[in-house]
């Protein structure tokens, strides 16, 4: 089978198309004919090796894949042959493996796709597994009546918006660019701030009348982090679930203190918190699932590129100019 490997860490080209032997089922496992793979912003960190988990080289990347079950192992009994399912990377120790024509993976790991759900838009379950995660848990405690969703035309900040909206929010969402802001309205933000030519502080406060935001959802980080308690509503909450720019460069418990009329609070967050936390972590898919094969939410799909063209879903990843999901074609 062909799958996408790297052996070495570095830019795009470390990207190699390669012909590895196909898997068979052991006890318990089925193996899954790849539909769809899903193209995450970590797996760009993991190939340029600035990922904190990285895996031992070489390493085939890849967490996310619908397919259909094309054999069964010995002692499987909840997945038939032709079944449709998709593939998530928490549920088989972020090992990766899935940037390839097939996988063998635990029967458990293999989730059951309702009739009719689109294989490339099954690859965005695990953007709304994180949504579901990111409102749910990671900022419990909020009644989240408006929130605020950075990098809104983004395969999360895409699904974020969903989740959200559904939750009853008002959804405020930040893009860079008048056609990325466009998008994420039409994905269902109440309003959207082109944070290249606005000031997102000065606009979320004017939106909410002054009252700011009762959650922030930051990927971001950087050196404007702290801005961010600026805009939060009393008793509000930013949610920092990545750190694309980097880290904060101001003394984060002091911008706290001095916004303390608001009593802010900051949450740190990865989905690597759940990976021994087995039941909130599927409760979650279980919600994705049904998300999707209700039709109450359409993933958006940026691109379909075939697999060879690995690096150029890299690419387009780490230029930020797609909006949605990105996804591979075996």
């Amino acid at each position: 089978m062909k799958a996408i490997q790297i052996s070495r860490t570095g830019g795009l080209d470390v990207l190699d198309t390669v012909e590895l032997p196909t898997p068979a089922p052991g006890p318990g496992e089925v193996l899954v004919k790849a539909s769809a793979i899903g193209v995450n912003y970590f797996d760009t960190m993991i190939r340029t090796g600035r990922y904190r988990w990285m895996p031992k080289l070489p390493f085939v990347l890849g967490n996310e894949m619908s397919g259909h079950v094309s054999a069964l192992g010995p002692g499987v009994t909840t997945l038939a042959i032709g079944q449709p399912v998709f593939i998530a990377g928490y549920e088989i120790g972020n090992r990766g493996g899935l940037y390839a024509e097939y996988a063998a993976v635990p029967e458990k790991a293999a989730w059951p796709l309702p009739a009719g759900v689109d294989a490339d838009a099954a690859t965005a379950l695990t953007n709304y597994q994180l949504a579901w995660i990111l409102l749910h848990h990671a900022a419990r405690g909020v009644t989240p009546k408006t929130v605020v969703v950075y990098g809104a035309a983004g395969g999360v900040g895409s699904a974020l918006i969903d989740v959200a909206r559904l939750a009853g929010a008002t959804v405020i969402g930040t893009a860079g660019g008048a056609e990325k802001c466009a998008f994420a309205r039409s994905r269902g933000a109440a309003h959207a701030i082109d944070y290249s030519r606005e000031n997102v502080v000065e606009r979320v406060l004017a939106l909410t009348d002054g009252h700011g935001a009762d959650i922030v959802f930051d990927h971001v980080a950087g050196k404007a982090f702290t801005d961010g308690l600026k805009m939060v509503a009393p008793l509000g909450m930013i949610v920092s679930y990545a750190v694309l720019a980097g880290m904060p460069e101001t003394d984060l418990f002091k911008e706290m203190r001095a916004n303390i009329e608001k009593s802010p609070a900051v949450r740190c967050f990865t989905m690597h918190t759940y990976d021994h936390m087995e039941e909130p972590r599927r409760e979650a898919m279980e919600r994705a699932v049904e998300l999707i094969g209700s039709g109450k939410v359409r993933p958006a799909i940026a691109a379909r590129l075939p697999m060879a063209e690995a690096r150029r879903a890299h690419e387009l990843i780490e230029a930020r100019t797609a909006m949605g999901k990105i996804v591979l074609k075996p």
